[in-house]
This record gives C-alpha cells, structure tokens and sequence, in this order.
C-alpha cells in the first residue's frame, strides 16, 4: 500500500479530531491487506494513548453474504473492541458522535480459557470449552470514508474494521451449542419489527467464526470476539428506541439521542 503513514494519518485525524470524511479516496480498492492490518494496529495504539482505556476483545465483520454483498467483500476482516466505547445494555448514544450509526445484532463470545494460534488448526467443535459466556450484544459501524461501501477491504480494516462501538448485554454461562445455533434473533425500532435473524446466519455459526479469529490471533481470557450481525443491518436515527432480543440469550437495549 502506497504512502501508509499519510493514510494512518488522515484515518487518525478523521477519528480523534472530527474531521470527516477523511480525504483516503486515493487508496479506494487497495488490497494490500497485511499493510492494512498494521496501519489499524497504529490506529489503536495512537487512540489508546490520546483517549485511555484498552482492548477488551476483537469484532468479526462480513460474516455472512448480506454484509459481504454490501461491501463488495469475499471474506471477513477484524477490529478490536476498545473499553472506552464500549457500553452495558440499556444504553443511549449521541448520533452526533458518529458520522452516521449502522446496529447489527450480534453474538458476542466470552473467552475463559485463552487460545492461541499455531497451537493446533481450531474449528467450531474445539473451541466451544474455551467459552464461558455467550454475550448479546449490538455493534455500532460507522466510518471514516465518504464512499464506505465502494472503500474496499483494506481501508475498512485500516479504519479497525468500521467497528465505532459497542453495546452488550448480560452474559449468559448456561448454554450449550444446539441453544446457541438455534437461538433467532429479532431487531425492533419503537413498536416496528425491522429485521429478523439466528445465530446460524454467520458463517459456521459463532463458534465457527471463533475458530477463524483464534486461528489468527491469540485471544486471552476474559476477551470478547464479537462474531458479527445476525440480521440485516439497521441504520439508525435520532430519536430511535432500538431492541435486539436473542432469544434464550436476552436482549440489547438502546436509545438513539
């Protein structure tokens, strides 16, 4: 990827100075994934040091051919969950704090035991014991690109996946694979059903998008690896009352103000 600091630049001063869109038209369509990658990595490091907090788990996006066909994507990417945008359900988040707000319902997976890669190939069966909680939770994408959709792959890592946010709910330690894989989920704005979804619309299945993460990243306890949106995507607007309810996992509450 070409001129990579001025583009961590411009994502950096996008992200932490307001000033949006960023100007990354220029690097539209690059697909130098591994510089994309880095350039994220100094992305948090510089949001870290100027906001605090830390990363508290990792989010999976374009799990599943509806995320994938909207982003002209051929796979999935991931971004870090940061504490300090972050949030317990019920929630209330400004619109105004982000260029805009796309809420995708999501299973989120609470790691007990770390896994590591490299420490054998891990698949959905193999890293279910490492689970000690399955999480609801709703991720807020937003991003710094003008064009997101038409951006491509490795400015949409680079910006830490599009991931602005996140809102979770109570975890829950008694489950089991079939509960999990069965589980639906539903996506409400006030008295309006607006999407419908499971667990089994990303792809393997939670646990199946576990393994693609801890095949690549070490993953310690207490991590949340968010395994991307169950439904279709909504985009928010003020004054929405948003509901995701998972079925025997709970619900995520949140107002748009």
């Amino acid at each position: 990827m070409k001129d990579t600091a001025r583009l961590t630049e411009l994502i950096l001063s996008a992200r932490l100075d307001g000033k949006m869109p960023a100007p990354t038209r220029n690097w539209y369509g690059n697909t130098d994934i591994e510089d994309a990658y880095k350039i994220q990595e100094t992305v948090l490091t510089e949001m870290l040091r100027r906001r605090g907090g830390k990363i508290i788990g990792h989010k999976v996006g374009c799990t599943n051919q509806g995320a994938r066909d909207l982003l002209h994507l051929d796979g999935p990417f991931h971004g870090a969950l940061l504490s300090g945008t972050a949030t317990e359900s019920p929630a209330r988040i400004a619109k105004d704090d982000y260029p805009f707000i796309i809420l995708e319902p999501e299973f989120a997976l609470r790691i007990g035991t770390p896994l590591r890669p490299g420490d054998r190939t891990h698949t959905a069966e193999s890293v279910a014991a490492a689970v000690d909680a399955i999480v609801p939770a709703v991720e807020i994408v937003s991003s710094c690109h003008e064009e997101w959709t038409e951006a491509g792959p490795a400015l949409l890592i680079a910006d830490n996946g599009s991931s602005y946010g996140w809102v979770r709910g109570e975890p829950v330690t008694d489950w089991d694979r079939d509960m999990l894989m069965n589980a639906t989920v539903s996506l409400s704005v006030g008295k309006h059903h607006v999407a419908s979804g499971n667990a089994a619309n990303v792809d393997g299945g939670p646990l199946g998008v576990l393994a693609w993460v801890a095949n690549r990243l070490p993953l310690e306890s207490g991590a949340y690896v968010s395994t991307g949106t169950t439904t279709s995507v909504h985009f928010a607007e003020r004054g929405d009352m948003v509901v995701a309810r998972f079925g025997p996992f709970g619900e995520v509450a949140l107002e748009i103000a």
